[in-house]
């Protein structure tokens, strides 16, 4: 199932990421003070309160003669100073665009089930893709996305996938040890990311002269085919334009300081950081979840890597293996090892553990073990690597797929460490990131997968809060013939809270520390707040300006470059844009507003009570002291 299956096309190349970070830090009540930086620093004093879905200023909320000071107190934030051997806070980018466009990346190999072939004509293709990166839960690392309208592999003419959006790529199975010798922020770690595009909406293909394609496009007549699904890792993320800076620390502040420089000294200053991509184009088949990777999961152990010492300052069990992703078919294993190898240096090339061993056992008690294969090194680092994005064939022989549908299997190391162990039983969620509006009936949906396909009936499946601290703050229900479960949600209180999901006997309750991205399946629920008061506001400009627009126009600078929202004239000469913009049909576009998909109910009341009740008159008049140019003499004008 998944990209797994043959046909594949595999792509490598770049991805920015330009997200505003002034709402990554948490604000203090009304009248209160920032949690204080666990380095020692300075205390922010620009945040965001996520549930009430406000930008906070010194812990007060942020209005029309306080918004200036905002920007401004965002821009002090960089992290100009070292406390304790780290940067103070990490606002990064105060005037980003969230923008997170692909560069220099293309089709780099294909494989029609007879290994690697990079002479197909559809090979060196461009890969153009551009999303918004916004996180669900600002304050954490678990709930980013990347929304956006459609991806193309090739060019309009020529060989080509194009896809339309149907739903979001979602973060999933962070690897906070990816890469150990980038520490610097989120350089440490790699992140799989997955969505699919259905065949009866929107995805074309044309083939002309390459034969993967002309294959994928036969496979689409398939009933049991639903489209193409991309899966794609990110890791090796670079900040400030320098790949050296996590071995310099001194560096870090210096590098920040300039960009603090730059945005003082006028103009708009984004700053993205970047990252290397390796992912793969593949089937979506009838059962296969659309937002994460649903094959065969071996987690993460957490077992130590023999001869891996580890970066300075780190723990001795570090780096360690990912969790891998694994299908049986009739004449082979195929394993995604895209999100485990951890790097052996601050290059990100995948660390030399030695030839792996694929291990198949019967479930416990029992004790019989075999070997199903082995992974040279070669195929997991360097050039091999980079060639299949970390796909590995394992051949096996006849009739050994039916042996190997029952058993668990695990990756080991030279000597026996068991890196990656399979767990049978895996509950994932039907939206990873799910927005509600404050008393909306809803419910979380999930589908429990055995051993990678869909289960049956009366499967335990057990909700938690992964923050809670309570042994009794779980629930329990089963699975119905389908092997799906459903959880009714709160939605009193306008909130974000993170649901881990476990299926099964034997739950770990509560999750609390032990909580791992890349073992527990997981779910983020935001509750938008239902801002009744501010829905009966009388529609003026004073009212919308205060209670919707200052915080879009407080978080996001780079909104002034086409848009003054702080202008009635302008707000509404562009008013029918701002409605499609702002409506909740599109709010999976690439250019819904705002950006942060925070606009509550009554917050959206009162801006269309605005639209609709004010009037804007222009008229064009004839000036005679001025007259009007002659546009088409001047633009023959300007071609000698």
């Amino acid at each position: 199932m998944s990209v797994l299956n043959f046909p594949r096309v595999y792509f490598s190349g770049a991805i920015a990421w330009d997200p505003v970070t002034t709402n990554n830090y948490l604000s203090a009540a009304p009248g209160g003070q920032p949690p204080p930086e666990p380095n020692g620093g300075p205390v922010a004093q620009a945040g965001y309160d996520e549930s009430g879905a406000r930008t906070f200023l010194n812990g007060a909320p942020v209005t029309p003669d306080t918004m200036a000071a905002f920007r401004d107190a965002a821009v002090n934030e960089i992290p100009t100073t070292i406390y304790n051997g780290n940067p103070s806070g990490g606002s990064w980018n105060p005037q980003g665009t969230y923008r997170s466009p692909f560069f220099d990346s293309q089709v780099s190999g294909v494989d029609l089930g007879r290994g690697l072939d990079t002479t197909d004509s559809f090979v060196t293709a461009p890969v153009n893709f551009t999303g918004m990166l916004v996180d669900c839960e600002p304050y954490g690392a678990f709930s980013s996305q990347l929304f956006f309208d459609d991806i193309s592999f090739g060019i309009a003419g020529g060989c080509r996938v194009y896809g339309r959006r149907m739903t979001r790529f979602n973060d999933r199975f962070i690897n906070f040890s990816a890469n150990p010798y980038n520490n610097m922020i989120a350089g440490v770690a790699s992140v799989m990311w997955q969505t699919c595009f259905s065949k009866a909406n929107g995805l074309d293909i044309d083939a002309v002269d390459s034969k993967v394609l002309a294959r994928l496009k036969s496979e689409l007549s398939n009933s049991a085919v639903l489209g193409l699904m991309v899966r794609f890792v990110t890791y090796q993320t670079v900040y400030y334009d320098d790949p050296l800076l996590p071995g310099d620390k001194p560096a870090i502040a210096k590098a920040a300081k300039a960009l603090q420089d730059k945005i003082r000294s006028g103009g708009w200053q984004p700053n993205p950081a970047r990252s290397q991509v390796r992912g793969t184009l593949g089937l979506w088949m009838r059962g296969d979840c659309v937002t994460e990777a649903s094959d065969r999961a071996l987690v993460a152990t957490g077992a130590r890597i023999p001869n891996a010492p580890p970066p300075p300052g780190q723990p001795p069990n570090y780096p360690q293996v990912g969790t891998v992703f694994a299908q049986v078919n009739r004449s082979a294993v195929t394993l995604d090892l895209s999100n485990a190898i951890p790097a052996g240096n601050r290059a990100g090339d995948r660390l030399d553990m030695g030839t792996l061993t694929l291990i198949a056992s019967d479930p416990p008690p029992a004790v019989a073990r075999m070997v199903v294969g082995t992974i040279p090194a070669s195929l997991y680092t360097g050039d091999g690597f980079n060639a299949t994005s970390g796909i590995v064939d394992i051949k096996i022989q006849p009739g050994m797929s039916n042996i190997l549908r029952n058993m668990n299997l695990s990756l080991e190391g030279p000597g026996g460490p068991a890196y990656a162990v399979e767990q049978v039983l895996r509950a994932l969620p039907f939206t990873p990131n799910l927005y509600l509006d404050q008393g909306d009936a809803s419910a979380l949906t999930a589908q429990v997968y055995q051993r990678g396909v869909p289960a049956g009936p009366d499967i335990q499946v057990t909700k938690s809060n992964i923050l809670s601290t309570d042994p009794q703050d779980y629930e329990i229900r089963t699975t119905d013939s389908t092997g799906r479960v459903w959880f009714p949600l709160d939605t009193s209180s306008p909130t974000v809270v993170a649901f881990g999901l476990q299926a099964g006997p034997n739950p770990q309750l509560p999750l609390g520390p032990i909580f791992d991205p890349m073992v527990f399946p997981y779910i983020y629920v935001r509750v938008l707040p239902q801002d009744a008061d501010i829905a009966i506001l009388p529609p003026t400009w004073q009212n919308v300006y205060a209670r919707v627009l200052v915080d879009w126009k407080a978080m996001a600078p780079c909104m002034d470059n086409w848009l003054d929202l702080a202008d009635p004239d302008q707000v509404l000469r562009y008013g029918p844009l701002i409605r499609q913009l702002t409506a909740p049909e599109n709010f999976e576009g690439f250019r819904y507003m705002p950006v942060t998909r925070d606009l509550s109910q009554g917050k959206r009341t009162l801006l269309y009570n605005f639209l609709n009740t004010a009037t804007l008159t222009a008229s064009v008049t004839v000036d005679a002291a001025n007259p009007v140019r002659d546009i088409m003499a001047l633009s023959r004008a300007m071609r000698s």
